[in-house]
């Protein structure tokens, strides 16, 4: 039987879960009030019924059980939908079937007895299945408590994705997350307590010039306090459409330039101690994407770079800035390795942006192409 029914994908999943099966189990974000965030605003937050969840697995297996015994010789001719899903599936199968990412911004707003559910569900019909993955806000997971937690780790969730931005109640306040430092603290220990991997998301710069020490320190002190697994770094652009990137225009004294952000990452990392996870750089908004490590024994390492990058001559320095915002390169070492095109027309940008105001300018306008 072929599938002609396409189960639910959401918008958005983190990098990581490139390779994953997206299962939508909640629509849109319940919170939906973050300044820095216009994903969600015009559309409504609706949590799927279980067994609407469970019909999408089913689905799932449907065109899974189709591409084992043949990949449909009409797939070019299905509706545009019923294309993509085979062909998300068929992607899912190359990398081993082995991850799962339940969607969309906020999955764990739903109910213990639910979510337990459809884990249950998903494991079951879907036996390959090695690691299941959700967004989760600090407010809603707190309501669950570790036993709680424990069980849904138990009926199939390995990790939780969790958008804290900063460890700053003032930073936390200015982009009206909805969360305090201490809701931070308490959900992050509950996850590692009840055996849930735990990956926290930082924005360098999001409190802009007047927050930047704290939003590093503060960050850093949750960071210690929690000890998630990984702490991945989304360097703050502001998003056209959006009330902060509105305060921002009419201020524009109080956003930190692309270097401050940078160095407000190095700060967090010196602050960090004894952390036993992983410090993540894996987005292009971020200066440096090859700071990567354990963020206590690689430290040092992760260090080097930013001293690596200040002992540049100045010129180097804005000639290493244009080259990452125009998408040429992802770390210092990329630089020798340019072509000579890549070259004449870095060189012809510095000759024209020939004042700090200029280039920061076209460094922001090139940072908002990936936002």
């Amino acid at each position: 039987m072929q599938a002609t029914k396409p189960f639910e994908i959401g918008p958005i999943r983190p990098p990581s879960e490139a390779d994953s099966l997206l299962l939508r189990v909640t629509r849109n974000c319940p919170w939906n009030k973050c300044k820095f965030c216009s994903l969600y605003r015009k559309h409504p937050f609706k949590a799927r019924t279980v067994d609407e969840v469970k019909a999408d697995i089913d689905q799932v297996a449907q065109y899974r059980e189709d591409i084992l015994d043949g990949i449909p010789e009409d797939l070019y001719q299905l509706q545009p939908d019923v294309q993509e899903r085979y062909l998300h599936i068929m992607r899912w199968m190359a990398n081993g079937e082995e991850s799962v990412f339940l969607q969309d911004a906020n999955t764990v707003v739903l109910s213990f007895d639910k979510l337990r559910e459809i884990l249950t569900h998903l494991r079951k019909t879907l036996p390959s299945i090695k690691r299941v993955t959700t967004y989760g806000r600090a407010d809603s997971l707190n309501k669950f408590s570790v036993e709680q937690l424990a069980e849904l780790k138990e009926a199939g969730l390995d990790r939780i994705h969790a958008g804290y931005e900063s460890g700053s109640d003032a930073v936390l306040e200015l982009i009206n997350k909805g969360c305090t430092k201490q809701m931070e603290v308490e959900a992050g220990r509950k996850v590692k307590a009840a055996g849930i991997e735990l990956s926290i998301y930082y924005m360098p710069g999001v409190g802009g010039k007047a927050l930047s020490d704290v939003n590093a320190t503060e960050t850093a002190d949750v960071i210690n306090k929690v000890n998630p697994d990984f702490v991945r770094i989304r360097t703050f652009v502001a998003r056209r459409g959006t009330e902060l990137y509105d305060e921002i225009e009419a201020n524009q004294s109080g956003q930190c330039s692309d270097l401050e952000k940078a160095f407000e990452l190095r700060k967090m990392i010196e602050h960090v101690e004894g952390a036993d996870g992983y410090l993540i750089s894996d987005h292009i908004c971020n200066l440096f994407e090859d700071i990567n490590g354990h963020m206590t024994k690689d430290k040092k390492q992760m260090l080097s770079v930013f001293a690596e990058f200040e002992g540049l001559p100045e010129a180097d320095r804005h000639r290493y800035q244009l080259a990452r915002r125009m998408g040429m390169v992802r770390s210092l070492w990329n630089i020798p390795y340019l072509t000579k095109e890549q070259s004449r027309t870095l060189d012809d940008y510095i000759s024209k942006l020939n004042t700090p105001e200029l280039l920061e300018e076209f460094l922001q306008k090139m940072l908002r192409r990936y936002v």
